[in-house]
Formats: structure tokens, C-alpha cells, sequence
């Protein structure tokens, strides 16, 4: 149930990681595997975490929550577009180039802009046929535009994400503001990383 790049299509809000983990978790135990069982996503608070440790999880993954910590290196306009999204910002697309879908603010930057591709300075991410369906959906938008062009199908993932304008996220981003204290400025009190991770073992 992780943000970015996910195992789910528009249909993911039908899913819950907590039953996702039991049925995983009785499955390696009557096949007698013993492997470290990570679950990922969603786990907000400190009693999702106890939930999950108390049941055989070998670990947690947690991120939202320090995607907003001082510490993290987002620009800050990504932190307070977090901070103030609500649960309607979150969409799953599929303008990776890859197609596979991602979860993401619907408000991020890069969504629709047309990009110039830039592969040669930031890399390449390519489909299963090893190509950039991005740079076709660009060629296709200039040979057929007049005036003010968008790519809304294909975003530019390798300078966008270099650029932190698509902002990936997890499904409880919009929960942060319930957690991060807001000052009588308009302004955040930024939690601390280490202040994140003792939220999480009280």
C-alpha cells in the first residue's frame, strides 16, 4: 500500500494493508516459510505500528509522516501541499512512462506540463518495451498542437522527480495536518525526524 510506484490500479482504495498482512502472514506460516514480513503503507501512528510488530512483522516501513520532517529534503512548497491536501488530492494514474500506476497529488506541477525531454542529463525510464512513452506523447502533442500545449497523458518522470514537482504520495498524506502542529502565522511547526520516530515507539 506504498505511494509511488504501487501494485494497485483505481480500484486501490478497496484494499487495506492490515488485511493484506494477515492473509500473508497465514500463508507463510502453513507453507512453513520463514522469511522477514515488511508490511508498507498506511502506517500512521504508533498503535499501527504495535498492531503490525505485535503480529509477526519482522519490521515496518513507514514514510509520509517524515516526508514533511525538517530533516527531509523536499522543497517546501511539497511540504505544505501535503500538509494541506485533502483525501480528494490523492489520485492513482498512469502518466509514468512506465505505465505502471502511481499515487499522487493531483495538484503537482508536473502533471500536463510539456517538458522538452532531457534523458541525456537525468537518465532514462523506460517501459517494457525499453521506451520512453513520454517522449511519443510529446512528439505526438508538437506535431499536432497550435499555441499552448500540455502532455496529459505521459508525464516526464526523470525531470520531474529530479525537480520534486510530482509529488508521489501515501494514501493517509492528508492525515498530516492532524499531526503537525500549525502556528497562529498560517505557518507549520516542521516535526523533527527524531521527534517522528518517538511518536512511533511510545
Amino acid at each position: 500500500m506504498a505511494g509511488g510506484h504501487l501494485g494497485f490500479g483505481q480500484d486501490w482504495m478497496k484494499y487495506d494493508l492490515r488485511t493484506i498482512f494477515f492473509e500473508i502472514k497465514a500463508w507463510l506460516d502453513e507453507m512453513k516459510i520463514k522469511i522477514p514480513l515488511i508490511p508498507a503503507g498506511g502506517i500512521f501512528t504508533n498503535q499501527d505500528a504495535k498492531l503490525f510488530m505485535d503480529n509477526g512483522a519482522a519490521a515496518i516501513q513507514v514514510a509520509t509522516r517524515f516526508t514533511v520532517a525538517k530533516e527531509c529534503g523536499l522543497p517546501e512548497k511539497a511540504k505544505i501541499a501535503y500538509l494541506e491536501s485533502e483525501p480528494e488530492d490523492i489520485v492513482v494514474n498512469t502518466i509514468s512512462p512506465t505505465g505502471y500506476p502511481m499515487r499522487m497529488l493531483k495538484q503537482s506541477p508536473g502533471i500536463g506540463k510539456a517538458i522538452k525531454p532531457n534523458c541525456e542529463a537525468y537518465g532514462y525510464l523506460l517501459d517494457s518495451k525499453k521506451k520512453c512513452s513520454y517522449i511519443d506523447s510529446y512528439r505526438h502533442v508538437m506535431e499536432n498542437s497550435v499555441g499552448l500545449t500540455k502532455v496529459e497523458d505521459k508525464t516526464c518522470l526523470c525531470t520531474h522527480m529530479r525537480n520534486y514537482s510530482i509529488w508521489t504520495c501515501g494514501s493517509n498524506v492528508w492525515r498530516l495536518k492532524s499531526v503537525v502542529k500549525k502556528l497562529p502565522s498560517g505557518k507549520y511547526e516542521l516535526p523533527t525526524a527524531q521527534s517522528i520516530i518517538a511518536d512511533y515507539l511510545k
